[in-house]
């Protein structure tokens, strides 16, 4: 019960983050200049953000949470059974969305990896100079991913341990500045919406908040684990954390005969975290703030054009920080493999209510004569 009314609470917060942005862009000009400013070096990027950019897509997701040992040098790690997904999506200006589902679902693989149940929602809201990524996602039903390194007489072969019981839920702000924005563009390879024509790169700075809370029916580490000194024999069913970091790093996009591109980019940075540990038992539990790093890793690789895009892009985000027990740490990562087929049309007007410099609370200095 306790979980669950901390994730009532926090479910808006990254929503609530993303409009205080957008409408504290007023407080010195305007959300335009701050933000929705689509001006660029036309010699280096073809921008199409009026248009209507339709895709198909199929994509694969996953998300993974380890237990590490420093003494021992030993991890525990759990992943969820990722899927083979499907659909289409649309982007008009720094809107997105995709719609997909999962058309392959074999018992097999659920034999082997366990069944997962996940509500999955990311956005990507791209400005020409400030960029935010959006994560809410949960997940239900984990498989012990590392039994051969972790657990005695473990046969190779065997189906995967499985957790049905282990519960995620995370919620993830992600936003970074983009210095060498008139020549550079994030949306080209990401979403889809512009064509970067020339080779261009670019540092980036941002800071990102997320919030992620594992809880099981039963300890996390198993009766099995070898060694038993394995986190100094504490046995917890719930890990809980939040954490608030900064960033900066580089990207950059290669571009061949204006068209063929590649696409590569990493950012790094420290974090303070808080972080919970609820033992087995009432009064086992562990607090405290810690500190840890946060990475970030994209590429991208395809064919680009003034109507057509075809290509292939990896997102990876990994959080890793120190436990409230001596010597123990732990990384939560999640990521996305996506093939995109998108095709841009040109509209002959504009669908004001997606596109927010029609909005007339974003520009109070615009009045009507």
């Amino acid at each position: 019960m306790e979980g669950s009314y901390i994730h009532r609470r926090l479910w808006f917060l990254p929503l609530f983050l993303l409009i205080f942005i957008l409408t504290t862009g007023n407080l010195k000009s305007s959300a335009q200049i701050f933000f929705l400013n689509n001006s660029c070096d036309t010699n280096y990027i073809s921008s199409y953000t009026e248009d209507f950019t339709g895709r198909t897509f199929s994509s694969i997701s996953f998300a993974g949470l380890s237990f590490t040992d420093e003494n021992l040098d030993k991890d525990l790690s759990y992943a969820i059974h990722s899927k083979f997904t499907v659909g289409l999506g649309f982007n008009y200006s720094v809107f997105g969305v995709n719609l997909g589902f999962s058309p392959f679902h074999t018992s097999l693989a659920n034999s082997k990896y366990g069944k997962t149940e996940s509500f999955d929602f990311r956005m990507n809201l791209y400005g020409r100079s400030i960029i935010f990524d959006l994560y809410i996602l949960t997940h239900t039903g984990f498989y012990l991913s590392n039994p051969t390194s972790i657990l005695k007489d473990w046969v190779e072969g065997d189906d995967f341990p499985l957790r049905p019981d282990i519960q995620l839920f995370s919620a993830g702000l992600v936003a970074q500045y983009i210095f060498n924005h008139q020549k550079f563009s994030m949306r080209a390879t990401y979403l889809q919406n512009e064509w970067q024509k020339k080779s261009a790169g670019s540092f980036l700075v941002g800071g990102e908040f997320f919030y992620s809370h594992f809880q099981g029916d039963s300890s996390f580490v198993p009766s099995q684990v070898d060694p038993p000194e394995f986190f100094n024999g504490y046995n917890f069913q719930n890990s809980l954390s939040i954490n608030l970091g900064i960033n900066g790093g580089y990207s950059h996009t290669f571009v061949i005969k204006k068209h063929v591109f590649l696409a590569i980019g990493a950012s790094i940075g420290p974090q303070i975290s808080y972080s919970v540990l609820k033992g087995t038992e009432d009064d086992l539990s562990k607090e405290g703030i810690t500190f840890g790093l946060n990475f970030n890793f994209r590429t991208g690789f395809g064919y680009n054009s003034r109507k057509v895009y075809v290509g292939l892009f990896f997102i990876n985000e990994n959080l890793m920080h120190q436990l409230t027990i001596d010597d123990a740490s732990s990384m939560f990562s999640l990521g996305i493999f996506k093939l995109n087929f998108a095709y841009r049309f040109r509209l002959k007007k504009p669908i004001k209510f997606l596109n927010p410099n029609y909005w007339k609370f974003l520009h109070p200095n615009k009045r009507k004569e």
